[in-house]
């Protein structure tokens, strides 16, 4: 088993943004798995994401391929999204939708990745971080 660092806070955006779901009755989740898999994406993708760019992605709870979810999130984002409105998809049993964020402020996430419950509404969580990354919100 390798040595993994410590599961990283949340940044001010984030954390700002997880308030404001918890607000809009969007429930998130937090579990180790899920920080992992935000982790995971995060990391394979911080170089990848032009500057003025942001991707934003939902994921439903549970996780039961954490390493598998996270590789097809990357190989969509890396295939190249081109419409804002982003895609949608089903990857090991969880609905997944990702956003491509265009005219982001320099000093904003360029990824930014939530797991939220079934029933959560991951169009009203997509729309309010990308309100936050554009100053709206």
């Amino acid at each position: 088993m390798s040595a993994r660092a410590p599961v990283r806070d949340p940044s001010a955006a984030e954390r700002e943004i997880h308030e404001r779901a918890a607000a809009a009755k969007i429930r998130l989740r937090f579990d180790k798995s899920v920080q992992r898999l935000l982790d995971d994406v995060k990391t394979a993708l911080a170089d990848a994401i032009p500057d003025g760019q942001a991707i934003i992605f939902a994921v439903t709870a549970p996780i039961r391929r954490r390493a598998k979810t996270a590789i097809a999130i990357e190989a969509l984002v890396r295939a190249g999204l081109t419409a804002t409105g982003g895609v949608c998809s089903t990857i090991e049993d969880n609905r997944v939708r990702i956003r491509r964020v265009r005219k982001v402020p320099a000093g904003k996430p360029k990824v930014l990745g939530f797991v939220h419950n079934p029933e959560s509404d991951a169009d009203a969580l997509l729309t309010l971080a990308e309100a936050h990354l554009l100053g709206r919100g």
